[in-house]
């Protein structure tokens, strides 16, 4: 007995102390406002009701915060009736509908449902990310809650080798060990750890120019992982592993999950990089240089039963050189070999050591936990199935994806249908005739639009930077996009082409929000402010938590001098902005006018200095809540209220002068001058006006 007190008293000093130590320090930093919950969703109270909404704040425990990586924003209830069908999406840049949101499979998706389920009310929440991969949306899926006609759309598996602890990856050490990441993760959500993160940045200050900045795929490409690389098994073994335990806990929450296969192109993406053997002798690095010229030019020539003889001579040197098959399978292809052409084309991809593409693995691994759960609450669409069968007898490529993994309008539109059949299939509803033809989904979504065309613009900027640079059909692709621009902007059109298109849809009583959403937009730009306020007002019917139409709203409200009812929408914009520090100091400032010209100056002052507590790094919007701080109170008579406000004032500048940022706003000392002026402080004022930037920077 007494073995067994002392046993208890050291597992108590031992474990119980430092854990019970450990939870006071958690729950007194969370008191403390430092840190911020790491979870997907976040709970908020808004007009009496309890919602969900996205925290911005949980990718930066796998990326830093610099890197600008975010969810697509939802707000939605967190008691959904009896009526509502709700379908989360969960994977990469793909899912998320790069390079247009507004037209991804997710908006497809929701109109298809919509369509085809009259009587109820659909909402189709897409949590996917740039960049990420089965590690982040297992955490994801803790986050999603349960309810009544919950769906669960899983497709993952292009960022596995590049994504956050792959051997790919930038930023992030490779570990072999599973319960070893799912560990480290714990620990980074915790507010100790978070705490101690920002004790050591405040420690190490680092230049802005230091700070990592967004780079697109260009970031990854000093990370080459061959095929036989033994890290990559580990990889696949991590991937299948997350999956089963993403699938199994949405199930335990009562959520159906459908599980996709990853279509990628085989035919038009050719590798990124290749593999050579090694210890080739110089001898054979000429043969295989010679061979791959000479097969290149017999391939413009046409002659492709000589390139195919010449590229097989290249294999034999060097067999895994991914290159060399994709070569091959463009000239099988072309003698019309097709069974031949699909297997060099496949090869090409799981050869290619710049790993941005599910390969035969990822797919083989999804098939087999597709079989695992076959009996339950659970759907398997085979995505890259359906999208060799639409394009024989050649593979996938140009036909249904824009680049390598990102689809176009006909790919994201198969991808929906066949979610939404699965869909309809577990709610035991035919699907016969009940899903909208191509044509017309384009019409409800509104295909193409301006902002099709920004996408085809960044999307060319974006391969003509590496790894794309490195293909070797990179002009091909380039003309590609250029030609797919082009012909957009033709069915576009003008501005009112597009006008009168969505017009004609909103009298068809098929308009959702977003379609308003651009009409109210087209007509802000048009200047047209009496119509663009009422599709605002659509909007917010339609979609409340849109906090970027109730700002719009507001602003040409008081453009008309509505300032009362402005001041309702910017208070309801605050709930929506999330982290958006400048549209957040905006709405501040716009709240603060507001308020002042509906003839209430008290709260006017209060939110001023809200906004210049909260927002210093907006040092254009911050001064200019000085400056109305300071004349309100000159013209009040004010003189104490004048002093205390130029004495922050100067503090403030001072602040911007020793953090250095007086090269990124170099018209500090001219503002100084303009509000120093304002107070009567002439000498200070022309101090100011005669400062120059440069002085301050040395």
């Amino acid at each position: 007995m007494a073995l067994f007190k002392n046993l208890l008293f050291y597992l108590i000093a031992l474990i119980g102390v430092p854990a019970a130590f450990f939870i006071i320090v958690e729950q007194g930093l969370k008191f403390a406002g430092i840190g911020a919950s790491q979870d997907f969703f976040k709970s908020l109270r808004l007009n009496g009701q309890d919602y969900y909404q996205d925290n911005r704040a949980f990718i930066h425990q796998f990326y830093p915060a610099s890197l600008g990586i975010t969810p697509i924003e939802n707000t939605f209830s967190a008691v959904p009736d009896d009526q509502t069908i709700r379908v989360f999406v969960l994977g990469g840049s793909a899912a998320r509908g790069f390079p247009n949101l507004n037209h991804g499979f997710s908006r497809h998706l929701e109109i298809l449902l919509e369509q085809a389920l009259p009587t109820k009310n659909i909402e189709v929440i897409n949590t996917a990310m740039t960049s990420v991969n089965s590690h982040v949306i297992y955490d994801v899926a803790k986050s999603i809650p349960a309810g009544p006609s919950t769906f669960a759309i899983i497709l993952v598996g292009n960022n596995e080798v590049v994504g956050p602890y792959g051997p790919g990856t930038f930023n992030q050490t490779f570990l072999s060990n599973l319960s070893m990441i799912r560990l480290i993760q714990s620990i980074k959500r915790t507010r100790v750890w978070q705490a101690t993160n920002l004790l050591v940045g405040n420690l190490n200050p680092k230049n802005e120019k230091e700070t990592l900045r967004w780079r697109g795929m260009q970031m990854f490409t000093d990370n080459n992982v061959a095929i036989d690389d033994p890290r990559l098994q580990t990889v696949y073994e991590h991937y299948e592993n997350n999956l089963i335990d993403t699938v199994s806990r949405l199930q335990d929450k009562g959520i159906h999950v459908l599980l996709s296969s990853v279509p990628v192109n085989l035919r038009d993406s050719a590798p990124f990089a290749s593999q050579l053997p090694t210890g080739l002798s110089d001898s054979a690095m000429n043969t295989l240089n010679r061979q791959r010229q000479y097969s290149a030019a017999r391939l413009k020539e046409q002659r492709f039963q000589d390139a195919i003889n010449a590229l097989n001579t290249a294999k034999a040197i060097a067999p895994n050189y991914a290159d060399i098959h994709y070569q091959l399978g463009i000239a099988y292809e072309k003698l019309g070999q097709n069974d031949d052409s699909a297997e060099h084309f496949q090869l090409a991809l799981d050869l290619d050591t710049l790993r941005f593409r599910a390969d035969t693995q990822i797919n083989a691994r999804i098939r087999r936990v597709a079989e695992r759960f076959s009996d339950t609450a659970f759907s398997f669409v085979d995505s890259e199935m359906t999208f060799k069968q639409i394009s024989q007898p050649r593979q996938p490529g140009w036909n249904l994806l824009l680049e390598h993994v990102h689809f176009s309008f006909t790919g994201n539109y198969l991808l929906a249908n066949g979610f939404a059949g699965a869909i309809l299939e577990a709610l035991d509803l035919s699907i016969d005739d009940a899903l909208l033809p191509a044509q017309e989904l384009a019409r409800r979504i509104g295909y193409p639009n301006f902002t099709t065309i920004d996408a085809m613009g960044r999307l060319l900027d974006m391969v003509q930077t590496p790894p794309f640079t490195g293909q070797s059909n990179h002009a091909e692709l380039v003309d590609f996009i250029n030609r797919t621009g082009a012909a957009r902007a033709k069915q576009v059109g003008s501005t009112q082409d597009v006008i009168e298109r969505r017009k004609d849809l909103v009298a068809t009583g098929h308009a959702d929000w977003q379609i308003h959403y651009e009409l109210a937009e087209l007509f802000r730009h048009e200047q047209d402010l009496e119509l663009a306020l009422h599709h605002f007002q659509q909007v917010i019917q339609e979609y409340p938590h849109h906090g970027i139409s109730h700002l719009r709203l507001a602003e040409i409200q008081q453009a008309l001098g509505q300032f009362k009812t402005a001041i309702p929408h910017l208070e309801q914009a605050l709930n929506y902005l999330r982290d958006d520090q400048t549209l957040r100091a905006q709405a501040l400032g716009a709240l603060a006018s507001a308020h002042l010209k509906a003839g209430d100056p008290s709260q006017a002052k209060q939110h001023l200095l809200e906004l210049i507590a909260t927002h210093p790094n907006e040092i254009e919007l911050t001064l200019k809540a000085y400056g109305t701080l300071v004349k309100r109170a000159v013209e009040q008579g004010a003189a104490r209220d004048v002093e205390q406000h130029i004495r922050d004032l100067e503090a403030y500048a001072q602040t911007i002068i020793r953090s250095h940022q007086l090269g990124q706003y170099p018209l500090l000392p001219r503002r100084m001058a303009q509000i120093l002026s304002l107070a009567g402080r002439h000498a200070a004022a022309r101090q100011w006006a005669q400062r120059q930037p440069k002085q301050d920077q040395q």
